[in-house]
């Protein structure tokens, strides 16, 4: 069952929107940073211009096709500036459960909008689909992000071991963390 991706979501602080063509030169500066992008598996193309152009244009080409792909910019509400991505993704056949990820660009961390981001896109899942369980995957060294899972209520279900699924990179096994946040414990959060 596909996902449906909503137009827009407002927080107190953010913007969380599907992306646009404009959204390019920064997602692109991210995808190039090395140590912006060293918890995750990009192949080296994907990090190109071209390779993040062809990936947003391929995003944004989702939202009107039967599978939509869950990718939000998390924008600023006065500019509309590209602040980072939040989005998820099914994990289970019968929707019950949906990873989810947070990015933000270097100048926009440590002001908490990741995990404002996170818990928009948290609250719209359980409120719009059958999700019982929200999992975020994060290596152990990547703090903020454990922060950020911590901080929502997520629970720490022991260690993952996944192999990245793109070609130049499906020799490599990441190792880390599941994170769990389940429906209950985000209705008393």
């Amino acid at each position: 069952m596909p996902i449906q991706v909503p137009t827009r979501l407002v927080t107190e602080r953010l913007v969380l929107r599907r992306h646009i063509l404009a959204d390019l030169d920064p997602f692109a500066a991210f995808l190039a940073d090395a140590a912006d992008t060293r918890y995750m598996a990009f192949t080296a193309e994907q990090r190109t211009r071209e390779g993040a152009q062809q990936m947003l244009e391929f995003v944004i080409a989702s939202y009107s096709s039967e599978a939509p792909i869950f990718s939000l910019t998390i924008a600023d509400p006065a500019s509309d500036a590209y602040l980072g991505s939040c989005g998820a993704q099914p994990l289970a056949e019968d929707g019950s459960e949906f990873e989810i990820y947070y990015t933000l660009m270097p100048e926009h961390r440590n002001q908490g909008f990741a995990t404002e981001a996170t818990q928009a896109v948290a609250g719209f899942l359980f409120e719009s689909t059958d999700a019982e369980r929200l999992v975020a995957f994060v290596i152990p060294e990547n703090l903020p992000s454990v922060r950020v899972a911590r901080k929502l209520g997520f629970d720490d279900d022991g260690p993952i071991e996944r192999q990245a699924v793109t070609s130049t990179l499906s020799h490599q096994t990441m190792q880390g963390r599941r994170y769990v946040l389940r429906r209950e414990a985000h209705r008393r959060g």
